[in-house]
C-alpha cells in the first residue's frame, strides 16, 4: 500500500502504536506482517467479533493499550464501517478516500462524518504533524498515551 512504510516509520519515530482491524482472515494478516515487515499490535482479523462498524474492536484496542478512545485515530477507507466504528467508539476518525468516491453528494448526509479526510496514507503523516498535540514536553514526546488530536472538519 503506497505510503504505508513511510507512515509507519513516522509513527515509530514518535513511539506511537498502531493496531489493525480488518475483516480479512488471520492468515492474510500474518502474510501482510511478514511480507511488509510492518507489525500492528493488536491485529484483529475477522475472527474477532463483533465486526466493524460496532465499536467493540476499537474499544478492545483501547483497553489493550490502556488509553481513552479520544486519544487514538481510526483510519479507514469506509464511511459505513471504519468511520462509523471510530465515531461510535469516541475516537478521532480519518477517512482514506484514495479514489474520491466519497466526494459524491450521496455521501453528504451520512450518520457518521469523519473528523479528517485524506486521499493517501502520506497525507496522514502531514495531518498528524499539523494536528497532533502532546500533553508532555514536545521536545521529549514519548507517545505513550500522551497525544490527542485537535479535531477540525475536513
Amino acid at each position: 500500500m503506497p505510503g504505508a512504510a513511510e507512515l509507519c516509520g513516522f509513527l515509530d519515530s514518535k513511539n506511537m502504536r498502531r493496531g489493525l482491524i480488518t475483516r480479512n482472515v488471520k492468515a492474510a494478516v500474518d502474510i501482510f506482517h511478514e511480507r511488509f515487515r510492518l507489525t500492528f499490535s493488536p491485529a484483529l482479523s475477522r475472527e474477532f467479533r463483533p465486526y466493524k462498524p460496532d465499536p467493540a474492536p476499537l474499544l478492545h484496542i483501547c483497553s489493550a493499550w490502556e488509553v481513552k478512545p479520544s486519544e487514538i485515530m481510526m483510519v479507514g477507507d469506509s464511511l459505513k464501517d471504519d468511520v462509523a466504528c471510530g465515531k461510535r467508539a469516541g475516537a478521532v476518525a480519518c477517512l482514506l478516500d484514495e479514489s474520491g468516491r466519497y466526494d459524491s453528494p450521496e455521501y453528504a448526509n451520512v450518520d457518521f462524518k469523519p473528523d479528517f479526510k485524506v486521499s493517501s496514507l502520506l497525507e496522514i503523516h502531514s495531518l498528524l504533524e499539523a494536528h497532533l498535540t502532546c500533553h508532555l514536553d514536545p521536545q521529549t514526546c514519548c507517545g505513550q498515551s500522551s497525544h490527542s488530536m485537535e479535531k477540525k472538519p475536513y
